[in-house]
C-alpha cells in the first residue's frame, strides 16, 4: 500500500505524472532505448508488487501485481491530465479492495 501513500511534493509546478509513462509517450517507438528502458522499469515495478503479495500469501500474485501496477499507473495518468496528486488517494482506496480480496483466505497469522 505503501506506494499510493507517497505525497505530490509542494510546488506550483504542474503534476507530470509518472516519468516513465511519459517517455513511453513521448518516444513512441517501441525500439527506442528510451521507450525500451521505461518497459523495462515498468515490467519490473509490476513484478516487485507480485512478489510482495506473494510473500503476504496472495492466491494469484501475478495478477494481484499487474492489477496493482495497472491501478497505480492510471492514476498518475489521470493525475497528469487533471494537474492533481489526489488521484493516488482515490487509487489507493481501490488497491486496498483488491488486495482484501486477494488475501481473503489467508489468515491474520499470515499477513
Amino acid at each position: 500500500m505503501a506506494v499510493f501513500d507517497s505525497k505530490r511534493p509542494e510546488t506550483t509546478a504542474p503534476f507530470r505524472g509518472c516519468p516513465f509513462l511519459n517517455v513511453s509517450v513521448e518516444v513512441p517507438d517501441p525500439g527506442h532505448s528510451a521507450h525500451q528502458l521505461a518497459a523495462v522499469y515498468k515490467r519490473e515495478f509490476a513484478r516487485r508488487l507480485a512478489d510482495i503479495a506473494r510473500q503476504a500469501g496472495a492466491a494469484d500474485p501475478e495478477t494481484l501485481g499487474e492489477q496493482l501496477a495497472l491501478l497505480f499507473d492510471g492514476a498518475a495518468a489521470r493525475g497528469a491530465a487533471l494537474n492533481s496528486g489526489h488521484t493516488r488517494a482515490i487509487a489507493r482506496s481501490v488497491a486496498e479492495t483488491l488486495v482484501d480480496a486477494a488475501l481473503r483466505d489467508v489468515g491474520p497469522a499470515s499477513r
